[in-house]
C-alpha cells in the first residue's frame, strides 16, 4: 500500500519513547507500593486501587483514543496525550492523600489511552515493507521489555531518593521526557488521519467504565463487602444494558466499543477468554509478588525491581521464539505450553519465598519470575492470534481495539482479585497469603487452559466428522 508520508528514524524513536511512558508506569508503581502506602497511610485495598484504577481508565478509553486520532489527527491526539500524561504524573508526584493519588492515576490511564493507539496507527499509515516490519519489531520488543525496565527504573529512582523526593521522583521523571517529546513531535512526526472515521461510542465507554468500577470497588474492599453488595448486584443489569447498547449501535451500522458480531465467532470468543486469563493472572502475580517482597521479605524498592528483570527479559525471549513455535505447533498447543510454564513459575515463586524467606536471593527469584515471563509470552501471543485468526478483514481494527479493551480491563480486575485474596489470607501470614493467592490464580489459569484445549479437540473432531462424510 502506498504511504502518503514518511516517518523518519528519529520520529519512530519519539513514538517509542511515548509508548514507554504508560507501559513503564504500570510496573514502576509496583516496586514503590510499600513506600507509597506508608507515605499516604494507605491499606492494601488502597494500594490495589492505585494500580487497578489506572487499568480501568486505560481500558475504558483506549478505543475512543484510537477514534479521536482517526478523526482529528493522530499527531495532535498523541501530543495531547503526552501533555496530559505529564500533568497527571505531576498530580501523582505531589499527592499528599490517597484520594489525590487515585485521581492522578485515573488521569494517567486516560491520557495514556489517548497517546498509545496513535503510535501503531502512525506506523501503519507512514511505513511499508521492510521499514514497517522493523518498526513493528521495535514496538513489540519495547512492549516486552517495558515490565523489566519499569521495575528496574522504579526501584533505582525510589532507592536513590533524589533531592529527598523518595517515591515521588518515579512520577516526576516523566516530565522532562514529555517536554522533549512534545517539543520535537511537531517536526518529526507527520500528521495522519483515517480516510473513514468510526463514530464515538461514549455511551458504551461510560457503561463499560461503570461496570468495571462496580466489580472493582467491592472486590478491592472485600473486608467491607456487606456495605458494597449493592454495587456488585448492579453488575448484572449494567452488563445487560451494555450488551443491548452495543447490539443497537452495530445494527444501525455504527462502530460499538465491543462489537457483538465478534463475540458470535466461537474461536474469537475463546481467544478473548484466553487473553483475559493471561492478563488477569499476570497482573495479579506482579501485584502480590511485589507486595510480598517489600512487606514480608523487607526488600528495598531497588531490590524488588531487580527481582523482575528476568521476567521482562524472558518475556522478550519468549515473544521472539513464539513466532517460530507457531509454525511447528498450533496456537492452542502453544497457549497450553505457555500456561504450563507459567503455572510452574507461580508455584516456584510461592515455594521459594516460603522456603528461603528473607534469605532468598535474586538468582533464586529470577528462576521463578523468568519462568512466568517466558510462559506468559507464549500465552499472550497465542491468545492474540487465536482471537484474530477468523476475524473478517474489515473488522480487524475493531477486533484489535476490543482485545485491548478486554486486556486492560482484566489487568485491573486481576490486580483487584489478587489483592483481595492476599488481604483475606493475611491472617495466616504474608508468605502463606501469597501461596494461597497464587494457587487461586493457578486454578483460574488451569480452568481456562482446559477450555482452550477442549475447544481445539472439539474443532478437530468436527473437522474429522466433515471429512468422513
Amino acid at each position: 500500500m502506498q504511504k502518503n508520508q514518511t516517518l523518519s528514524s528519529l520520529g519512530l524513536i519519539l513514538l517509542v519513547a511515548g509508548q514507554l511512558l504508560p507501559q513503564l508506569d504500570f510496573s514502576i508503581v509496583n516496586v514503590g507500593l510499600n513506600v507509597i502506602g506508608a507515605s499516604l497511610h494507605a491499606n492494601t485495598a488502597a494500594l490495589v486501587l492505585i494500580v487497578a484504577l489506572y487499568g480501568v481508565s486505560f481500558a475504558s478509553c483506549i478505543a475512543t483514543g484510537a477514534r479521536l486520532g482517526d478523526r482529528f489527527g493522530r499527531r495532535k491526539v498523541f501530543i495531547l496525550g503526552i501533555a496530559g500524561f505529564a500533568l497527571a504524573s505531576t498530580l501523582c508526584a505531589i499527592s499528599h492523600s490517597i484520594s489525590m493519588m487515585l485521581l492522578g492515576r485515573l488521569a494517567q490511564g486516560l491520557f495514556g489511552a489517548l497517546l498509545m493507539p496513535q503510535i501503531l496507527a502512525t506506523i501503519h499509515a507512514c511505513l511499508s515493507g521492510h521499514k514497517h516490519n522493523r518498526a513493528i519489531g521495535l514496538y513489540t520488543a519495547v512492549a516486552g521489555l517495558s515490565v523489566a525496565l519499569g521495575q528496574m527504573l522504579g526501584g533505582y529512582l525510589i532507592s536513590a531518593n533524589f533531592f529527598g523526593l523518595g517515591w515521588r521522583v518515579a512520577f516526576l521523571i516523566n516530565l522532562p521526557v514529555c517536554v522533549v517529546i512534545i517539543a520535537l513531535s511537531f517536526k518529526l512526526i507527520p500528521e495522519t488521519r483515517a480516510s473513514q472515521v468510526s463514530s464515538m461510542d461514549f455511551k458504551g465507554m461510560g457503561l463499560f467504565t461503570t461496570l468495571l468500577l462496580s466489580l472493582l470497588i467491592p472486590i478491592s474492599m472485600a473486608e467491607q463487602w456487606p456495605l458494597l453488595w449493592m454495587l456488585l448486584i448492579l453488575c448484572v443489569p449494567l452488563a445487560y444494558w451494555l450488551w443491548q447498547t452495543q447490539m443497537h449501535l452495530e445494527k444501525n451500522g455504527e462502530q460499538p466499543l465491543l462489537p457483538p458480531s465478534l463475540f458470535a465467532i466461537k474461536i474469537t470468543r475463546v481467544g478473548f477468554l484466553s487473553e483475559s486469563a493471561v492478563t488477569f493472572c499476570y497482573a495479579g502475580y506482579l501485584f502480590v509478588s511485589a507486595l510480598t517482597l517489600q512487606q514480608a521479605l523487607h526488600f528495598s524498592p531497588r531490590l524488588s525491581g531487580d527481582s523482575f528483570i528476568a521476567l521482562g527479559v524472558m518475556f522478550f525471549v519468549g515473544s521472539m521464539l513464539s513466532r517460530s513455535l507457531a509454525s511447528k505447533m498450533s496456537y492452542f498447543k502453544s497457549f497450553a505450553l505457555g500456561a504450563l510454564i507459567t503455572l510452574i513459575g507461580f508455584i516456584t515463586t510461592a515455594a521459594m519465598m516460603h522456603h528461603y524467606n528473607s534469605a532468598i536471593t535474586l538468582t533464586q527469584l529470577s528462576l521463578a519470575t523468568g519462568l512466568v515471563g517466558f510462559g506468559n509470552a507464549f500465552m499472550l501471543t497465542s491468545a492474540f492470534r487465536i482471537a484474530l485468526s477468523k476475524v473478517p478483514l474489515h473488522q480487524a481494527g475493531a477486533a484489535s481495539s476490543a482485545l485491548n479493551t478486554i486486556q486492560q480491563g482484566c489487568f485491573a480486575l486481576g490486580t483487584a482479585v489478587a489483592g483481595a485474596c492476599y488481604s483475606l489470607f493475611l491472617t495466616h501470614g504474608a508468605l502463606n497469603a501469597i501461596g494461597q493467592t497464587l494457587m487461586v490464580l493457578c486454578v483460574i489459569l488451569v480452568l481456562i487452559s482446559l477450555k482452550v484445549v477442549r475447544f481445539k479437540h472439539q474443532r478437530q473432531s468436527d473437522s474429522d466428522t466433515v471429512s468422513s462424510r
